[in-house]
């Protein structure tokens, strides 16, 4: 009976892990930099860029899309910027209202605007995200352009995805200047077209863990006969 009591114990220990690691979130546009190791170590996930070197992709100040897939049922959100090569003591710019998102998958900005000044300026920009286990980082390295950037197929939400700003102290906490704080929803961003089904990514997600679990499940079956 003891054996089988540690038996379950590790079986649950270890399903916990696989899903929890999974339930993690990807940064899909702009592409982000890597390789991430931890993506609780900020800012960057674990990653430190050199603005010198990294290869940057072109994001419009007057509206451009930032995109991620989560597992997390819940998320706060928090989009940031600095131009300072020391990213370990940057002086951190909040350039969008701080967004909850409930529901697993997909959420994507399509017009997430950059002050004017920045225009010419190469950055990183930095995508946090608040959820059940903890503050989450990634980054992506950027050259601010004139105009709005066109829409991205790519950006659109699940059809169970909802969004609308709020506050988090902890994410409020990261930044230094910040653009004003507004109430209410998001600009609305692209939908996805009659219900379509899950990104590849959350579908991953979920395939993941029911893999592990009915591995699990076989084990111990094996053990017990």
């Amino acid at each position: 009976m003891a054996r089988l009591t540690s038996l379950s114990s590790f079986l649950a220990t270890t399903l916990a892990l696989a899903c929890g690691i999974q339930a993690h979130f990807t940064l899909d546009y702009p592409p982000p930099l890597g390789p991430v190791e931890d993506q609780s170590a900020g800012p960057c996930g674990g990653y430190t860029p050199d603005l010198s070197t990294v290869e940057t992709t072109d994001f419009h100040v007057g509206g451009d899309a930032i995109a991620v897939s989560t597992g997390h049922p819940q998320n706060y959100w928090l989009y940031r910027i600095t131009i300072d090569d020391d990213l370990t003591s940057a002086n951190w710019t909040q350039v969008y209202p701080i967004v909850i998102q409930t529901g697993f998958d997909m959420y994507c900005q399509p017009a997430v605007t950059i002050p004017e000044e920045f225009e010419g300026q190469t950055a990183i920009l930095s995508v946090v995200g608040h959820a059940t286990d903890g503050l989450l980082y990634q980054c992506a390295a950027v050259q601010f352009v004139s105009g709005e950037g066109s829409r991205l197929e790519s950006c659109s939400n699940h059809t169970d995805v909802d969004a609308s700003f709020d506050n988090d102290a902890e994410l409020a906490s990261l930044v230094g200047d910040s653009q004003s704080e507004e109430s209410g929803s998001p600009s609305s961003p692209t939908e996805t077209p009659d219900g379509a089904a899950p990104s590849m990514y959350g579908s991953m997600q979920g395939l993941g863990c029911l893999v592990t679990a009915t591995a699990m499940v076989l084990l111990a079956a094996g053990v017990t006969i």
